[in-house]
């Protein structure tokens, strides 16, 4: 069997061949010269099959034989089922290829539906807060530069509903660093409220200006303290970035990983939060406004005057002045339906 042989010593390659006598491999040059061998079967190490890509057999102490010739290899191979290799076998038995594909598909829906969330809350909570300062004005800047403009809130207002918001989440939380920051929005997120892993919570002027009452107000504000305190903007991020890691190991694509970290900055700014992450949030801003004796009834009187206000440019209503381009419902399109929210809160 023609091939090439390599002595280990240099990467000079010798025109060879593979000759089988009596269950010994050896491998002898052009002129008879013996290179490596005689060896027996079990002693020479055999590279497993790839389609039809060449074959290496390492004999004992030095010396490596690489040939094409691959069904002759199987055929002095039969009946030695140990040489052929897991990849071959898999790649040979179409049985075996559904099965790992069947494997592949679970491990990576495993992955995404239990291991990656597990694995993003333990991280978010264990990252330095200097992570999450850096996330979060990062985003903001993004933010400023692209969807916001500055508050036309008067300062008298902006100071007071700062000041009260401040000493809400004093109470509710201590440990919590806040900084309440107001933005128009008009034309890009309408009503809405941010939370930043930064501690940074942004209040579009549209959503000040939808709220009947300011305890309405207060009621986003507990919603957006929940997904502070329990980091859902950095898990958002890391759950987004491990996605880009289950597709690594699944395709090899190492392209995702680099999409996904340069992705970062956009994910936050979107903040689409899982419905499980907004449901958690809405159980801390209950728990949290009764222990200011405030229902949870104004959260939802906002949802609803929100829902209204979509409703309305579906069906060429008058809608609400502040809002000439249809962005009330900004706040509605990350978040579940109202009406399950509300039964949720009850």
């Amino acid at each position: 069997m023609p091939g090439w042989f390599f002595d280990g010593s240099t990467s000079r390659r010798i025109p060879a061949r593979l000759e089988v006598d009596a269950g010994q491999w050896a491998v002898t040059a052009d002129d008879g010269q013996l290179l490596a061998g005689p060896s027996p079967v079990t002693a020479v190490k055999l590279s497993s099959r790839l389609g039809n890509t060449p074959r290496f057999l390492d004999f004992p102490g030095a010396g490596r034989f690489e040939t094409s010739h691959n069904d002759a290899i199987d055929e002095l191979l039969r009946g030695t089922d140990a040489h052929q290799g897991l990849a071959y076998r898999l790649e040979s038995s179409w049985r075996l290829v559904l099965l790992s594909l069947v494997l592949a598909i679970a491990f990576a829906w495993g992955g995404i539906r239990y291991g990656i969330p597990a694995l993003a809350e333990t991280l978010a909570f264990r990252l330095p807060a200097s992570v999450g300062t850096h996330l979060g004005d990062g985003t903001l800047a993004l933010l400023d530069r692209a969807a916001l403009k500055p508050s036309a809130l008067p300062a008298a207002r902006q100071q007071a509903l700062r000041a009260r918001f401040l000493a809400f989440a004093q109470a509710t939380d201590p440990s919590l660093t806040v900084d309440i920051q107001f933005r128009d929005a008009a034309r890009s997120l309408g009503a809405n409220a941010l939370a930043l892993p930064s501690g940074t919570l942004v209040f579009t002027d549209q959503l000040v200006s939808l709220a009947d009452h300011d305890d309405e107000l207060l009621a986003v504000l507990a919603h957006e303290l929940g997904h502070l305190e329990r980091r859902h903007a950095l898990r958002h991020v890391l759950q987004s970035s491990g996605l880009g890691l289950v597709i690594l190991v699944v395709t090899g694509d190492v392209s995702s990983i680099s999409a996904s970290v340069s992705a970062i900055p956009v994910v936050l700014a979107e903040l689409g939060y899982s419905r499980a992450f907004e449901y958690e949030a809405d159980r801390y801003a209950a728990q949290a406004l009764a222990a200011q004796n405030i229902p949870a009834s104004r959260l939802t009187a906002l949802l609803e005057r929100l829902e209204r206000a979509s409703d309305c440019h579906g069906k060429d209503q008058e809608c609400p002045a502040a809002s000439p381009d249809g962005r009330w419902a900004g706040y509605l399109s990350t978040h579940p339906s109202t009406a399950e929210r509300r039964q949720a809160l009850q």
